[in-house]
Order: structure tokens, then C-alpha cells, then sequence
């Protein structure tokens, strides 16, 4: 019971960790984890949505929702392939393309004490 209740503690600043890291970094308190997983596969340049959608193991309807509110927050654009317009291509805008970067140490080290007990509770499971 005693490793429930820090993992549910541990989550629960995590939580708090991402909306305000989420708030600083994209000026957008609204963006969910699902969509910050999106913005990493296109980080280093466009992606196909198919791609995306592959890579963050969401259904292409669920993806295209999410970056839909990506567009409407204008963290992400979509364009079409010239060569074949069924094709659509999303890219970070402007807003997002510095990156992100974490510099709190509290927040460093409560991520490396959740991501551990992560790890260690696989490990026991697998």
C-alpha cells in the first residue's frame, strides 16, 4: 500500500509538473500529453499524419482531432504533398520550433523518482 500511495503522490505532481512546464513552454495551458507526444514526432521536421499516428498508437480520427486543437492553439500547421494531395503533412509553427527545455531541478528529480519507480515496478511485472 505504502508503494501505491508515493506512485499515486509521485503522479499527482507529475501532473501538476506538466501544466506548468506545458503552460511556460507552448503558452498553452489546454495541451494534453497525448498532443505533447505529437509534437515530439514532429520536432526534428514534418511527418505524415499516417506516420504520426503510427508512431503516438492512437487511430487516425483520434490523431487528426488532437492536432486539430494543435492547429487552433497554432502550436502545428498541416500542408498537403504536391506530388499526392491525399497526403498531409504536419509541422511545428513558428511558436514551438526553440524546443522545450526543462531547467527545475525539483521537477528533474521528481521526473528520474517516478520514471524509476516505473522501471523497477516492469521489471517486477514482466
Amino acid at each position: 500500500m505504502k508503494e501505491l500511495i508515493q506512485l499515486a503522490k509521485l503522479l499527482r505532481e507529475a501532473s501538476a509538473l506538466f501544466s506548468s512546464i506545458s503552460k511556460k513552454e507552448l503558452d498553452s495551458g489546454d495541451v494534453t500529453w497525448q498532443q505533447v507526444l505529437i509534437l515530439e514526432q514532429i520536432e526534428k521536421g514534418p511527418k505524415t499524419m499516417g506516420d504520426i499516428t503510427k508512431a503516438v498508437d492512437l487511430s487516425y480520427s483520434t490523431t487528426s482531432g488532437l492536432i486539430n486543437r494543435l492547429e487552433q492553439e497554432n502550436l502545428v500547421r498541416r500542408f498537403r504533398d504536391s506530388s499526392d494531395r491525399r497526403i498531409v503533412w504536419v509541422s511545428l509553427t513558428e511558436r514551438v520550433q526553440e524546443g522545450m527545455e526543462l531547467e527545475d531541478p525539483h521537477a528533474i528529480s521528481s521526473l528520474h523518482a517516478l520514471q524509476e519507480m516505473i522501471s523497477q515496478k516492469k521489471k517486477l511485472t514482466s
